[in-house]
């Protein structure tokens, strides 16, 4: 699991690939103080063909930081 930070909110990213395919599933759960204790929650990527692990990360990540900037 790979860890981000982004202003204050960790985000951690955990992306597999399916076997035997080019597809790959990603996942994000987003860490954050809402002021009365830590929160969190998951983010799902669409499972689609990447050409690499990098690129399949960044686009879960890129989901994530939309969802933290729209909603927290």
């Amino acid at each position: 699991m790979t860890e981000y930070k982004y202003w204050t909110h960790l985000i951690k990213l955990q992306v597999n690939q399916t076997p035997g395919a080019k597809y790959w599933e990603g996942k994000a759960q987003v860490h954050y103080n809402d002021g009365r204790g830590f929160r969190f929650f998951e983010v799902h990527g669409p499972s689609e063909e990447f050409i690499s692990r990098d690129e399949a990360e960044q686009h879960v990540l890129q989901l994530a930081k939309t969802l933290i900037d729209k909603f927290i």
